[in-house]
C-alpha cells in the first residue's frame, strides 16, 4: 500500500512539473521593453502595438476607425525596436505614430 502511495506521488510530480516549466512570465504591456517586444509571438504583437496606441492614449476617439493592415505597423515597430532593444516599448510605438511613421487609426 505504501509503494502505491509513493509510486503515484512520483508520477504525480512528474507529469506535474513540466507542466509549471512552461508557464511563462507575467508582464505588463505598459512596462515592456522593446526586447520583451519582439520575443512575444507574432501572433499577439499586433495586439500588443494596438494595446499602448489605444482609445484613452494619443487622442484617439472611440469614433477613429482602426486600420485594418496591422503587418505594416507592426513590422515596423519591429524593425525598430531591434534596433533599440532596451528602449520602452510604449515610447517606441508611440513616437512612431506621433510622428507620422505608423498609421494605426484612420480619423474621420
Amino acid at each position: 500500500m505504501k509503494y502505491t502511495i509513493i509510486a503515484a506521488l512520483v508520477l504525480g510530480f512528474g507529469f506535474a512539473l513540466p507542466t509549471l516549466a512552461q508557464t511563462g512570465k507575467e508582464m505588463s504591456p505598459a512596462k515592456m521593453k522593446c526586447e520583451d517586444f519582439v520575443a512575444v509571438d507574432e501572433v499577439y504583437q499586433p495586439a500588443l502595438v494596438y494595446w499602448v496606441a489605444g482609445v484613452d492614449h494619443l487622442g484617439i476617439r472611440e469614433t477613429d476607425t482602426m486600420v485594418v493592415d496591422t503587418a505594416t505597423p507592426v513590422a515596423l515597430v519591429v524593425s525598430e525596436c531591434k534596433k533599440t532593444p532596451k528602449a520602452s516599448f510604449k515610447a517606441k510605438v508611440r513616437a512612431l505614430y506621433k510622428s507620422g511613421q505608423i498609421t494605426l487609426f484612420d480619423h474621420h
